[in-house]
This record gives C-alpha cells, sequence and structure tokens, in this order.
C-alpha cells in the first residue's frame, strides 16, 4: 500500500532500523533477510532524501532527521498494530491469524501447549508464534506487537490489566539418589545448587529473588536458561534446586527426583496473563483470553 507515493510496508522497516541502529539486528527484528532490509533503506533514503542511518566507524547513528521521525513512524504504527490490523470480526474457524506470545517454559508446559492443541481444533488456519521472556519481550509488548503475556504478578507490566489464570507453590527438588529424607534450612545451604534465569540481563526467577532478598548465600553450582533444565543440572549429584510445584510433579514423571517442603513458605505464584491496553476489544484475543481463561480453570 503506498500514501503519497510511500510504500507503507517501509515503515516497520524504518522502525526498526531507527530503533535497532543496526541493519542486521533490524532484519533479525522484522523477520526478513539483512538484503531485504538494507534494499529497504536505500528506498526509505531516495524517498525521504536523506541518509537517515550514516556510518561511523562500526557504529550508525541517526540523521536529524531520523531522529525527527522515529516518534512520528513509532506512534503511527502503533495505531496500526493496536486498534486498525485487529479490528472487525474473528471468526475461528476461517480467520488465519498469527499470534505471538511470550510466555515461560513452566506455563507453556502446564497451560498454553493444551490451549494451543485445543486451539488447532477450533481454529485450524491459525498459527503461533511463542517466545520465551526478556527485556526485549517487554519491549515490543509495549510496542502492541506481542499479543499475550503470559507472566507471574511480579514481573507484570504496569498500565496493563493482568488476569489471573492459577497459582502454585515452590518446592525444593533433589535427587532421588541423594537419600534426604528432609530438607531444612541448614541443609539447603550446605548443598550445591542448580538455578534458572531469563534472558540476556539473566533475570531471577521468584523463588531465587526471595533468597536474595532474605540476604541467604547459596552455592550456585549451575546455572541454566529454563525450569525445564533443572532436573537434569541435580539428578546423578546432590546439588538441590527450587522449582513450582506443578512442574516438578511432571518432571518427577520423567526423572528420578523428590520433591520436599521448603522450610517457611517461599512467595505464593499466582500466573497470569497481560495484553496491551489498546488490545482491549481486539476479537480475536477475547477468543484467544477465554481458551487461556478457561484452560486456568481446569488446571489439576
Amino acid at each position: 500500500m503506498r500514501f503519497d507515493g510511500l510504500d507503507l510496508n517501509l515503515l516497520v522497516a524504518l522502525e526498526a532500523l531507527i530503533e535497532e541502529r543496526n541493519v542486521s539486528a533490524a532484519a533479525r527484528r522484522i523477520h526478513l533477510s539483512q538484503p531485504a532490509v538494507t534494499g529497504a533503506l536505500k528506498r526509505l533514503r531516495e524517498y525521504f532524501n536523506d541518509e537517515l542511518l550514516e556510518q561511523s566507524g562500526r557504529r550508525m547513528f541517526l540523521t536529524p532527521k531520523a531522529e525527527a521521525l522515529a516518534g512520528p513512524v513509532r506512534r503511527a504504527l502503533f495505531q496500526i498494530r493496536g486498534e486498525i490490523t485487529r479490528a472487525g470480526s474473528f471468526d475461528p474457524a476461517t480467520t488465519a491469524r498469527h499470534f505471538v506470545i511470550s510466555v515461560s517454559d513452566y506455563a507453556y508446559t502446564i497451560l498454553l501447549a493444551k490451549v494451543i492443541a485445543k486451539a488447532a481444533t477450533l481454529a485450524p488456519f491459525v498459527t503461533f508464534e511463542i517466545m520465551p521472556p526478556n527485556e526485549q519481550v517487554n519491549e515490543r509488548f509495549e510496542r502492541a506487537e506481542i499479543d499475550l503475556l503470559v507472566t507471574v504478578d511480579r514481573f507484570a507490566l504496569p498500565g496493563h490489566t493482568f488476569t489471573e489464570l492459577w497459582r502454585d507453590e515452590e518446592v525444593i527438588i533433589s535427587c532421588q539418589e541423594a537419600g534426604f529424607e528432609k530438607i531444612d534450612e541448614d541443609t539447603f545451604f550446605a548443598c550445591g545448587h542448580a538455578v534458572a534465569t531469563f534472558g540476556l540481563e539473566h533475570r531471577a526467577s521468584i523463588a531465587d529473588k526471595h533468597v536474595d532478598q532474605k540476604g541467604w548465600k547459596r552455592r550456585v553450582e549451575v546455572q541454566l536458561p529454563e525450569f525445564g533444565a533443572l532436573c537434569q543440572g541435580i539428578v546423578g549429584t546432590k546439588r538441590l534446586a527450587t522449582m513450582h510445584r506443578r512442574y516438578a510433579l511432571h518432571f518427577a514423571k520423567l526423572y528420578p527426583i523428590k520433591l520436599h517442603q521448603t522450610w517457611e513458605p517461599f512467595p505464593e505464584i499466582i500466573e497470569g496473563m497481560q495484553w496491551h491496553k489498546v488490545r482491549n476489544l481486539d476479537p480475536g484475543l477475547l477468543w484467544l483470553r477465554g481458551l487461556l481463561e478457561d484452560g486456568g480453570k481446569n488446571i489439576d
């Protein structure tokens, strides 16, 4: 589509280029090849009669023109993503819609995988893209590029509705062969630990934040990128890890692990979903949210 001679598809590339200030990074962000984004930049330069991004050493810098365009482009695409492209009706049986969801491996296993399986029957042309939680995802959510965040209440983003889906509690897991009958405080801190952190910023889990905030000191022997890897991090060793009970029960069917109560209450896990406030009346998202709410009510 063209508006006053400008191919509006180029605005998506322009937004990515302005924010990433790197052709390769912009290409990855909008799922295009580097030559395609290079071509888009060439056309944008011709249209605006400005370099937009200029090379200086190994870095690229925005020209004053690009700086001036950043706000208007962001607002225009925000409006399009949030209100225009999602307007109208949504028929699950016939609509081809691509949903982008950010979710941890825990929440994916406990609920979302079942919801996607159900959606395959109800909405055969709907597709899903699942992304792990990180700061980059949060930034994309604020631009209305992410349909749903499935997250815990403590990590919910301000300014957007959070709807609770289910609750869980923390347990300590050990290898069965380690022979632990009960994990008290002294035993917990005498052992080595496997922990999961998330994203490039290595965000700690709720349990690990609780331990840190208490000022307790642990010996972290293995740092892993997701909850699902914790069992492999302790099996065959005397290491311990903390895990949400439902996930631990899931893995207890697959690995020789044992579940233990924490010696004192750890923060309760309140898992829920968020969507951008401009998507409140998005009919497709209303349908998907309904599937998650129904699924959350039937979690064992």
